[in-house]
């Protein structure tokens, strides 16, 4: 591990952080805890402050992500960008994904859609704790300055995940289901894969001190 991340350390660390936020969002509205902010204001103005509350939440995973990659990538300098970046990239595989899932509705034969229906979720949680949990192993690797920790992040993600999904299947499957909805879904995976590469792309490698300074004089 090199002393400043690299590109898809980035992405990875970026993925790990937004979706854990993703998550941790889903979890406060599944267990009741957005309401209790709601019994903050007067009962005759919830409806207005839920049409700006949960714009402003759902901000909330693109904006930790996008800051967590500018510290460690080029610096607090490119926070901004960082945040704008993730906001972006969270949008745009929005926008691919949906596409992407209507397009496969109209064109798939039904019993393709029906086996893609049963495979796809478990494929999708393994692939996405694998994901996260590599991510958090390179952070603590670079916060302990352990080398070799982060070197083997993903494939030690690999095999802890491959033992968790045979000794502990019905514990992570039952995890996910604070992600059960379809949008909720979408959220996360565009989180986690746009914001993501997004966020990395923006304070990726070898951008230099002279053009942040650039950037910020502009």
């Amino acid at each position: 591990m090199t002393d400043r991340a690299g590109l898809w350390e980035l992405a990875v660390a970026g993925a790990a952080i937004g979706g854990t936020a993703v998550f941790g969002l889903a979890a406060a509205a599944r267990f009741g805890l957005l309401r209790t902010v709601l019994d903050v204001f007067p009962r005759p103005t919830w409806d207005a402050v839920t049409w700006g509350l949960i714009p402003v939440l759902l901000l909330v995973p693109s904006a930790v992500q996008g800051a967590a990659l500018a510290w460690l990538g080029e610096g607090p300098a490119l926070a901004w960008r960082a945040i704008g970046a993730s906001v972006l990239g969270m949008l745009a595989a929005m926008a691919v994904f949906g596409a992407m899932l209507l397009e496969g509705v109209r064109r798939l034969p039904p019993r393709t859609i029906a086996v893609l229906a049963r495979s796809a979720p478990d494929v999708l949680i393994v692939a996405f704790v694998i994901v996260m949990a590599g991510g958090w192993l390179l952070l603590l690797g670079r916060l302990l300055r352990v080398r070799w920790l982060g070197r083997i992040a993903v494939p030690l993600a690999v095999l802890a995940v491959g033992i968790a999904w045979v000794r502990a299947h019905g514990s992570i499957v039952a995890l996910s289901y604070v992600l059960d909805r379809p949008e909720v879904n979408g959220f996360f995976a565009a989180v986690t894969v746009g914001g993501a590469l997004a966020g990395a792309w923006a304070v990726r490698p070898g951008r230099t001190r002279a053009e942040t300074s650039r950037e910020g004089a502009a």
